[in-house]
């Protein structure tokens, strides 16, 4: 075996133990920590740690300089006995809306400034739209890039915004920071969206929030299909994805009275904002 080889396989070894590193520990982790942990050389974890995040199987937090996995870990083997793990929350919506709606159903996440999907599950039919897990796409053009921006707060938005705006190389692509800051809000209230796929002529896309919950990544489920189809079903759509997320994430109860001047954080709790009059006039 050539030195290339050893270095490839020793690198697969290293990338394999870090995920292991992390089912173990079951929390966040510097570069130092997995270097220390792993006897590891930093630089040579520093590179690995950059090649598992463009890979999107790595969440970067920029401002504690940790890492976690993403949800795209999860469905890694999700395949294998599936009446042992194919038993989760999130793949029943996705292959229940997938089963009624005979489209192609696609899982995506924000990561690394980019729309990156994590599952999909293709239309039986031949002419179905074809899309391939680990692909990605605009976080700031696409629907689910849009929806994904909404969740988070003002000031974060508008600072992704910037930064989405800078490296747009296109001038006439960039967005203007109110005018989108504006239409985020009204989406961050609505929850959904359903527009032309701007990369992919002809098909559209609608695409809904999963409800955020602490310790869980920001997930959009989206359905992607010819344009007319989309229009013609999208109330249909919406309204199942919508009675499969209440089912499977129920609202929570309102907690109990605290003593004045106690602050108690609560986790976000998505609005459900899209009744079926809205539907009506979508």
């Amino acid at each position: 075996m050539s030195s290339k080889d050893m270095r490839t396989v020793k690198s697969a070894h290293r990338a394999l133990e870090i995920l292991e590193y992390f089912d173990s520990k079951h929390r966040t982790a510097t570069v130092m920590d997995l270097s220390r942990s792993l006897a590891y050389p930093q630089s040579s974890t520093s590179e690995l740690l950059r090649c598992l995040t463009q890979l999107g199987y790595l969440h970067y937090n920029r401002y504690r300089r940790t890492y976690t996995p993403t949800a795209r870990v999860a469905f890694l083997g999700s395949w294998v006995d599936p009446k042992l793990f194919r038993g989760g929350t999130i793949l029943n919506i996705i292959d229940r809306v997938a089963e009624v709606v005979g489209e192609t159903v696609v899982l995506s996440t924000a990561n690394n400034y980019v729309v990156q999907h994590l599952h999909v599950v293709e239309g039986p039919q031949a002419e179905a739209v074809q899309e391939h897990a680990g692909n990605v796409t605009s976080l700031l053009h696409s629907p689910q890039g849009k929806l994904l921006l909404a969740t988070y707060q003002e000031g974060q938005v508008r600072s992704a915004l910037h930064r989405l705006n800078a490296e747009e190389p296109d001038l006439e692509r960039r967005v203007r920071i109110a005018e989108r800051a504006q239409e985020l809000a009204r989406l961050r209230t609505i929850g959904w969206l359903a527009e032309p796929d701007a990369h992919a002529p002809g098909i559209g896309v609608l695409a809904a929030m999963l409800l955020p919950r602490r310790g869980m990544d920001r997930l959009v489920l989206s359905v992607l299909a010819p344009n007319e189809v989309i229009e013609a079903r999208k109330i249909e759509i919406i309204r199942l994805i919508r009675d499969e997320r209440r089912a499977a994430f129920p609202p929570r109860a309102k907690p109990a009275p605290v003593a004045v001047n106690m602050r108690v954080e609560q986790p976000p709790v998505w609005q459900e904002a899209a009744t079926p009059r809205q539907l009506a006039h979508a």
